[in-house]
């Protein structure tokens, strides 16, 4: 597949030259067919990834935790255990002592000061944007071990976290590398993305990217529900203000996406959205920016809607 597609690039180029083969290839770029062919054979139910990543999957109504490693489309299980986690439901407020059910990253490594987390914790970042734009609140959720000192039952309260057995978190710990790891937490429904799925994110992504090279502000602003914040609060109609106004310059701009990650979003309501995240490099005459930028995203069929953007 691949030869003939150069082959192909290479017939363009003698009779056309090097701007029809530019073309071409945005063509496979924007379609979800040719992204449909590119994940054939691909594990993409936790989701899809350019680099090697861990996940972590809390299963909330089993009571389990497990690990599996991702590379180039395969996923492999390699930690298993149960776990101990709060109440059911979806984490709504500081107190109300509920794990969260979401995608989070693994902020920080470190020993808790209160012997009753156990000797060792990793902190989520939880409230994530998404939990923000639904207005949850509270902090402080960590997957961590048992009392170091008194009774160890089944009636630990976790106070919204995950706890596991003290030597099986060490066991966690000699597995993880919470630098390159996200947890997925869900309850009742397991994530479970489809191909199609991934690849209508995709391309959808691209298609987005386009719009925005081009200051192509009405097809661009067309890519953000109808709910869409801002990662600062920032309403649809003051965002569609500020982008009309900006993309009014007709700037020249260079952008690039790199180091793709998009991971189904767990939820109670069994909606279709994705965490999205990637490394951008972005410049105009008068503004650069690289690093890492993240969505969350809504599938309407073969539609993508952006609910928030950092």
């Amino acid at each position: 597949m691949v030869a003939a597609w150069a082959q192909n690039y290479e017939e363009i180029y003698l009779k056309n030259g090097i701007s029809a083969v530019i073309k071409e290839i945005e063509k496979n770029i924007l379609s979800k067919e040719y992204w449909l062919k590119k994940l054939d054979g691909k594990d993409v139910k936790y989701g899809y990834y350019d680099n090697d990543i861990l996940l972590t999957v809390v299963d909330k109504t089993d009571k389990k935790l497990s690990v599996f490693t991702y590379s180039d489309g395969v996923l492999k299980k390699t930690f298993d255990t149960s776990v101990i986690v709060g109440k059911s439901g979806e984490k709504l407020i500081e107190g109300d002592l509920k794990t969260p059910i979401g995608v989070y990253q693994l902020t920080r490594r470190f020993v808790p000061s209160d012997r009753y987390l156990g000797p060792l914790a990793f902190s989520l970042s939880y409230p994530n944007l998404l939990d923000k734009l639904a207005k949850r609140n509270g902090g402080g959720i960590w997957i961590h071990g048992y009392p170091l000192d008194g009774e160890r039952t089944d009636e630990l309260k976790t106070k919204g976290c995950v706890a596991m057995e003290n030597d099986t978190l060490m066991q966690y710990d000699k597995i993880i590398d919470y630098k390159r790891s996200l947890a997925l937490i869900y309850e009742d429904a397991k994530p479970n993305a489809s191909a199609e799925q991934i690849a209508v994110i995709i391309s959808k992504l691209f298609r987005w990217k386009k719009t925005w090279s081009e200051s192509d502000i009405e097809n661009y602003l067309k890519f953000y529900d109808k709910n869409f914040a801002r990662y600062d609060g920032m309403s649809l109609d003051k965002f569609q203000s500020m982008k009309r106004a900006i993309f009014a310059r007709k700037e020249s701009k260079n952008i690039a996406f790199s180091n793709l990650i998009i991971t189904p979003y767990p939820n109670l309501k069994n909606e279709n959205i994705f965490r999205v995240s990637f490394f951008e490099d972005y410049s105009t005459p008068t503004y650069k920016f690289q690093g890492q930028k993240t969505l969350y995203v809504k599938l309407y069929g073969d539609d993508m809607k952006i609910l928030i953007e950092e």
